[in-house]
């Protein structure tokens, strides 16, 4: 600044007290204020509330039904009784309404490549009175399926009983009436195994073409309040935005693209098949598809907060307060831009307007900065003999338009340069802790922000300190005022020069470079940019106004002569974006490290750590942008630098030497159990024949997800069961195989052939272990039925063959799986042994496959 003041060194000394003071307070309020506010819940409601009313507690009485039989895999047990379970329930909301509604109720069979028996579950409330055919219809939908091994209690238990409490509010509320807008619940399955129920629903049934909007509900894990995750066309989040807690972020529509996070969402927005939503809990996934997926691990509160929600923005499109006639092909040309401040206001805005911001910010910036510059240059000119305060620029150096024009160009390139340096910084040491530590930030992202923040901060400060080593050498060099000047006092004026306004323009035009950049790419992800430049770059612009205008009319005014406000005002006015960026790389970050960290037996160990470093650093850049004028204007480099460090190696050492996994954090692991058998027959009779066992091997093989080493593991277990694991052999890492030797019972158990019609036609008789899941396959040219094939679950197979002349040797493969966990010896002894790791189930019953042979010979 230019302006007069009475600097001394203790005065910077103050003023760099002062402001780590306010900082360490604006930090410390921002960072839990963000969080606890965001993630506040609800109060649970009673089951005796009117039925009308969303009740968490009655909500929940579901899951002791939904769960009863352990995992809901496609066509297992389970399966079958979530089905029974889920059509009584509608059956009773149905009969316990007194009004005089028109519930429609399908059963939607179907099979998949497998002849696995599947079922969609569709319910359709209208009102009788409605003599139109076509009326618009709004889906809501969830998945009742679950993985192996995983009661589904988050993935998609919550999503189901959510939909059956909405269901009887929904009927028992008197103020819908349903004669506009119909309403369809589709409880689909096979969710796991590519969306096919989904598919079969979209394709097939006869009520797709009535809906206009669709609802889809998903989760990972519900430990905190669920949030809109994807939305088509973008226009429809406006009408999200009336509820009462709406919680919405763009950057996560992205991060499914990034993780390729595929749900029903998928297959209903195909081609614009289908306009709507998708509302699911993301953050902290560390029990997803696990089997510590249960009921009791979801969170109070959580379930009341999305049905509330859901239930305001559904009673809006039943009673006609939405547009329901929105074109299945339109096109977001222009989209819009959404997220909320604390999970209590969302902002939305288009990408045009966001553009048109930006272009207004930058006018003024560059206008103002030029002007500020070409006015005060004219004016000192005009009053060379007025410039009397030791901090004028004019009084000290000759070419003052040339120096402070060259000084910003330089500010300016050293603010860039520091903010890439800053960025590598934070790159390096996810490279080194990915080397050293790669899941040092496991479990915990608050470590993970300070991890990787605070080199990006001490990089970026690192530039700044050499760029005002080489400004002081640049000023000592630079052609001085001979009249001024003497070799001997030079020094002391010197440290005197103030060069505020020209450190704060360069600050403004990194803000406007960032936003061109924002404007060129046109992309939704930088809209941190806005939020940010909309609150510093004003601020500082108007601050530079009333200080210039001070001095031009030679006003004097002890609030500006001190400074103090350049201290802060950016503090104050930096509060609100740097509350929401500290949440929304927290809300990121919970939600990206489990999920991330399920790639890592896939080589992603060091791309893990730089996209988490990325989260977290980008938006470093950002925010501290805002407080270099701040940290220029102190001067104490390097006792921040000190401070950082210090901070930094503390963090550092409690990261590389921390255990990242515990029991709410554990590691995880599949196992799949793989048997062959062959049974061969050369001499066939009239009378039935038993067919002998010829060979039989049986293996396991065991896959971790986090990039642990698997040999240290299995031969701790092998020590603790003292059971030992014979022919192991690990082909990665990560992977390891060895001989099922722990009496586990092969599902085939008897093989017998009658031979009909003169042995030109065979029954084949195969007793097995009860199942769900038996495919029976052979050569293309060969000919055979399966008698009981719509018999599930059974214990007999009976395959009807028939041969030609010709087929003198082929194979019959029957193939049986199982999922339970109670048919793996080895699993049920591992669990409880290795407490430290937890089961991953996938989307099909597979974990038990025993594959039998059956070779002719005739």
């Amino acid at each position: 600044m230019l302006f007069s003041r009475q600097f001394n060194s203790n005065n910077y000394v103050k003023q760099f007290i002062l402001w780590i003071v306010l900082f360490i307070c604006v930090i410390l309020i921002a960072g839990p204020l963000a969080l606890h506010v965001s993630s506040a819940l609800p109060t649970v409601k009673t089951r005796n509330i009117p039925l009308h009313l969303f009740s968490e507690e009655r909500a929940r009485t579901y899951f002791s039904n939904l769960t009863l039989y352990g995992s809901r895999v496609s066509n297992t047990r389970g399966d079958f009784y979530a089905r029974s379970f889920l059509i009584s329930q509608i059956e009773r909301i149905s009969s316990i309404s007194k009004r005089h509604l028109q519930i429609e109720f399908d059963l939607q069979n179907f099979t998949d490549r497998q002849h696995n028996q599947l079922q969609n579950i569709v319910v359709r409330l209208s009102n009788p009175a409605t003599k139109s055919k076509n009326v618009s219809c709004l889906l809501l939908t969830a998945h009742y399926d679950s993985v192996e091994f995983s009661l589904g209690g988050s993935d998609d238990g919550s999503g189901i009983v959510i939909l059956l409490e909405l269901l009887s509010n929904l009927v028992n509320d008197l103020t819908l009436t349903f004669s506009d807008v119909h309403l369809i619940v589709l409880f689909t399955s096979a969710e796991e195994i590519n969306s096919q129920g989904a598919k079969e629903f979209i394709t097939n049934h006869i009520w797709r073409s009535d809906i206009r909007y669709f609802i889809n509900i998903d989760a990972t894990t519900c430990n905190e309040k669920a949030s809109l995750n994807r939305i088509i066309p973008s226009q429809l989040v406006v009408d999200y935005s009336r509820v009462s807690r709406p919680r919405a972020n763009v950057i996560i529509e992205y991060i499914h693209k990034w993780l390729r996070l595929m749900s029903d969402y998928d297959v209903f927005t195909l081609n614009n098949s289908l306009l709507g939503y998708e509302f699911g809990f993301l953050l902290d996934g560390y029990n997803y598809h696990t089997s510590l997926d249960h009921p009791l691990m979801i969170k109070q509160g959580v379930l009341q907060d999305l049905g509330e929600n859901l239930g305001i923005l559904i009673r809006n499109i039943l009673l006609g307060n939405i547009n329901l006639q929105m074109t299945k092909n339109i096109i977001d040309t222009d989209p819009f831009i959404y997220f909320d401040i604390l999970g209590r206001y969302l902002i939305v805005y288009r990408m045009s307007t966001s553009v048109i911001i930006e272009q207004i910010l930058i006018i003024l910036v560059l206008v103002i900065g030029i002007t500020l510059i070409l006015f005060d240059h004219i004016w000192h000119r005009k009053r060379t003999l007025t410039c009397i305060d030791s901090h004028c620029i004019y009084l000290h150096f000759k070419y003052p338009l040339i120096i402070r024009i060259i000084l910003i160009s330089i500010d300016f390139i050293s603010n860039i340069f520091s903010l890439v340096v800053g960025l590598l910084f934070s790159i390096i040491v996810a490279l080194t802790m990915s080397m050293f530590q790669p899941l040092s930030w496991y479990g915990n992202a608050t470590l993970a922000i300070f991890l990787f923040s605070l080199p990006c901060i001490i990089g970026i400060i690192t530039i700044e300190y050499l760029w005002n080593i080489f400004h002081h050498f640049m000023l000592r060099k630079w052609p001085k005022n001979s009249f001024r000047f003497g070799s001997t006092i030079e020094e002391q004026y010197l440290k005197k020069a103030s060069f505020d306004f020209e450190h704060n323009l360069a600050v403004l035009f990194i803000y406007s470079l960032l936003m061109i950049i924002s404007i060129c790419f046109s992309n939704r992800l930088s809209y941190l940019i806005l939020v940010w430049s909309i609150f510093i770059c004003p601020i500082y612009l108007l601050l530079m106004i009333i200080e210039f205008s001070l001095r031009w009319k030679q006003l004097h005014c002890t609030l500006f002569e001190q400074a103090y406000h350049w201290l802060f005002l950016p503090l104050i006015v930096s509060f609100i974006p740097l509350t929401h960026t500290i949440e929304i790389v927290n809300r990121l970050v919970r939600i990206l490290i489990p999920l991330m960290v399920r790639r890592f037996s896939f080589g992603w160990s060091r791309l893990g750590n730089v996209i988490i470093c990325s989260v977290i650093a980008v938006p470093t850049t950002v925010f501290v942008l805002g407080f270099i004028p701040i940290l220029q204007r102190t001067k104490h480099f390097g006792r921040i630098l000190i401070i950082l460090l210090i901070t930094f190696f503390i963090v550092f050492i409690i990261a590389y030497y921390r255990q990242p996994f515990s029991s709410s954090h554990p590691h995880i692991f599949y196992a799949k159990h793989m048997s062959k058998s062959m049974y061969k027959i050369e001499t066939l009779s009239s009378d039935p024949v038993i067919v002998s066992l010829i060979s039989q091997s049986s293996s396991i093989t065991v896959t971790t997800y986090d990039g642990l080493a698997l040999s240290p593991v299995l031969s701790d277990f092998s020590a603790k069961s003292g059971h030992i694991l014979h022919n192991q052999r690990c082909l990665k890492t990560t992977k390891c195989t060895f001989d099922d030797t722990f009496n586990r019972t092969i599902a085939v158990q008897h093989i017998e052939i009658e031979s009909m019609n003169n042995f030109s036609d065979y029954i084949i008789f195969v007793q097995h272990v009860l199942s769900y899941n038996i495919q029976v396959s052979s050569f293309p040219f060969i000919k055979f039925l399966v008698l009981n094939q719509s018999n599930i679950p059974r214990t007999e197979t009976r395959i009807y063959v028939t041969l030609d002349s010709s087929s003198s040797l082929f194979d019959i493969n029957i193939k049986i799986r199982r999922c339970d966990l109670i048919d793996s010896p080895f699993l049920v002894l591992f669990t409880d042994i290795m407490s430290n790791m937890v089961l991953m189930g996938k989307g099909q019953c597979q974990a038990i496959d025993d594959d039998t042979t059956l070779t002719f010979n005739k």
